[in-house]
């Protein structure tokens, strides 16, 4: 690559970010001012994002090594916090078209990053509107709206570890009468870095193996997470926590009860071509703690999970995906298969603003196959899983907010219940700074 056109493409990636003018100097004796180059050039160089040769000289028309511009990068990386959305997005692609040299560089890019901002913290505001219709019986609230607040941060402890933790705050405006349920969790909370060649991630932390089929919780422990060709995550440690309304135990208790859980278990992402990965996962829970009035809950009782999918890129536009799994309890029989398929066009960008995608999918999560799914009202209240479909589209107003709107509608097994049906209406803004 001529560097002539890299510093043209570079200019336009870095220029904002560099927070300098066209008229800064130009330490290069073979670039004269009148070069078309120059100011692009004297800006870069003010910027620290090119050096030279090290001789006065910037050697413009030779062709540079994919090595030295992983440098470049990595410098507009670390001044990336000063970069508006477009530079972000045009940054965000050169680091993953250099990724491999960027890896080789990862000290230095960590030191980069780290004198650019020790600490860093970003925002995200969810305000979700929800119309739930169980019928026969409403067991959910008919509406409800919801406000979730979180701050993250970031940091770099040294070369090579960092931390990260979420503060989060949930407020339900139309619980209690209007009163509002006001609740704040610290609920991530870990340090990252490599044992050998192995990245390690200690503390509490978010998982939700294959598309969430079955789970989209927490847990307290390790992750261990290494390969190329076949990618896989070992997780270690205690779920952060479940109730009995989300997972196959108590039979349609009345009250939710929390269940604290060991977890040990694995996911696996194969990519066999560019555009197709297979994934798959295996977990196993084992109850540390029960609610004693619930006498059919064995207190030493494991969940397994056995799950396999894959996603697929069909066109520039449409992405496909499916999974299936299964959950075997101790002392739960049948009903405990569940499968998922879904289909995407495009996608609402938060930084590309008009940018659109709709969704559809169908599942069929049986009664004893529901744990902790991703999917919002996936199954009603008293293990009784749910059969159906989910449409909906998504939209980007405005910079850094995302608009989705989505229709639930499922059939349910009341086994001695009274819900038979779940329909659910849910609109939603987010907004991240």
């Amino acid at each position: 690559m001529k560097k002539q056109l890299v510093a043209s493409l570079a200019a336009a990636m870095v220029l904002g970010v560099a927070g300098t003018s066209f008229a800064a100097a130009n330490p290069f004796a073979d670039v004269p001012a009148k070069h078309w180059a120059y100011d692009a050039v004297a800006s870069l160089a003010q910027a620290g994002i090119v050096d030279g040769y090290g001789d006065g000289k910037y050697q413009g028309d030779k062709t540079i090594t994919r090595y030295e511009m992983a440098q470049m990068v990595a410098k507009a990386m670390a001044r990336s916090d000063k970069a508006d959305a477009a530079q972000k997005a045009a940054i965000d692609k050169l680091s993953v078209e250099f990724a491999s040299e960027l890896e080789g560089l990862n000290v230095r890019v960590t030191k980069l990053e780290k004198n650019a901002s020790s600490v860093k913290v970003t925002g995200e505001v969810r305000v979700r509107y929800e119309n739930t219709d169980n019928t026969p019986t409403n067991v959910d609230s008919s509406h409800s709206l919801a406000v979730r607040t979180r701050l993250a941060l970031a940091g770099n402890i040294n070369d090579d570890w960092t931390y990260a933790g979420r503060l989060q705050n949930d407020r339900d405006m139309l619980a209690n009468n209007g009163a509002g349920v006001n609740a704040t969790t610290f609920d991530i909370a870990y340090v990252k870095g490599h044992i050998g060649s192995i990245e390690t991630t200690i503390g509490r932390q978010e998982y939700m193996p294959n598309y969430g089929l079955f789970l989209d919780s927490s847990m307290d422990g390790v992750k261990f997470s290494f390969g190329s060709t076949i990618k896989a995550n070992v997780y270690v440690g205690s779920n952060a926590g479940f109730t009995a309304n989300a997972v196959p135990y108590g039979g349609g208790a009345a009250a939710p009860l929390t269940i604290n859980a060991g977890v040990i278990g694995a996911d696996f992402t194969y990519g066999i071509s560019k555009d197709t990965n297979l994934v798959a996962s295996v977990f196993q829970f084992k109850t540390t703690e029960r609610a004693a009035a619930v006498a059919t809950v064995d207190p030493e009782s494991k969940i397994k999970l056995y799950n396999v999918g894959f996603d697929t890129k069909l066109s520039a536009d449409w992405t496909a995906k499916g999974a299936y799994g299964q959950v075997d309890t101790d002392g739960i029989k049948g009903d405990n298969k569940a499968y998922l398929i879904g289909l995407n066009y495009k996608g609402a960008d938060k930084t590309k603003v008009g940018s659109y995608g709709a969704f559809v999918s169908y599942r069929d999560i049986q009664k004893n196959a529901q744990v902790a799914p991703t999917f919002d009202k996936a199954v009603v209240k008293d293990g009784q899983g749910g059969k159906g479909y989910e449409v909906g589209f998504n939209y980007t107003p405005a910079a850094n907010s995302v608009f989705t709107a989505k229709y639930v509608d499922l059939k349910c097994d009341p086994s001695g219940a009274a819900v038979e049906k779940a329909k659910l209406f849910q609109a939603q803004v987010e907004m991240f700074f």
